[in-house]
């Protein structure tokens, strides 16, 4: 077993995962791979060996990957989140991300994404005590999105969170034109679920967030 896990949630993209799969094992050194589908769908995607297809009911972002986190995060000493539509593109990018915080027991690391870079971490790898202290990855009212919000808030105010601009873990987001745009997207990118997403992270922040810091200081 390797020091980290890294979680890609995926529905209705097969496609995608043969691809992430091939940059994957290009460029990891010290990850193990868990690829999170549904099992309506598990039929649909590639079989491959080597990396872990972990199967459960269809469930949002944010609860797939609470889930799948909080299932590992005892044999892992990091955890790490790609969305199906990254690609990495730096060799070590693992070796990389964990070295700018060793040391630090709460610490959390991201790379150059090509589309947000610095702004936002879309992908993350953390320490796993992180979520052995307050029992999961993100917030469990955020269904998709501020799920970066939230990292990136939690690990400045701990001070414990370093970006990584020479790690490039590109995402091929619609948005920037390098892909095109699917039902999952659709789904996840609706003006309702923002606002619910919006009004449910600036809740948490009234209401939990100093509790959460609490627990890891």
């Amino acid at each position: 077993m390797k020091d980290l896990l890294l979680i890609v949630p995926s529905r209705s993209r097969e496609g995608r995962i043969d691809l992430f799969k091939q940059h994957f094992d290009k460029n990891s050194t010290i990850s193990d791979l868990c690829i999170g589908i549904d099992n309506d769908q598990h039929e649909r995607y590639p079989s491959f060996d080597g990396f872990v297809y972990d199967v459960n009911e269809n469930m949002q972002l944010g609860p797939k990957l609470n889930m799948l986190s909080k299932k590992y995060c005892d044999d892992y000493k990091y955890i790490a989140f790609m969305g199906d539509d990254h690609l990495i593109q730096t060799y070590g990018w693992d070796e990389k991300l964990i070295s700018c915080i060793d040391g630090m027991k709460y610490g959390m690391s991201y790379g150059n994404d090509l589309v947000r870079g610095e702004e936002l971490p879309t992908a993350i790898l953390m320490n796993s005590n992180i979520i052995k202290k307050l029992g999961y990855m993100c917030p469990p009212t955020l269904v998709h999105l501020y799920l970066d919000n939230f990292w990136l808030t939690l690990g400045q105010t701990l001070g414990t969170i370093r970006y990584c601009p020479d790690v490039i873990i590109e995402h091929m987001h619609f948005t920037t034109g390098k892909s095109e745009i699917d039902q999952t997207y659709i789904e996840s990118n609706t003006p309702e679920l923002y606002r619910a997403d919006e009004a449910a992270y600036n809740q948490y922040l009234k209401v939990n967030f100093q509790n959460d810091l609490k627990k890891l200081t």
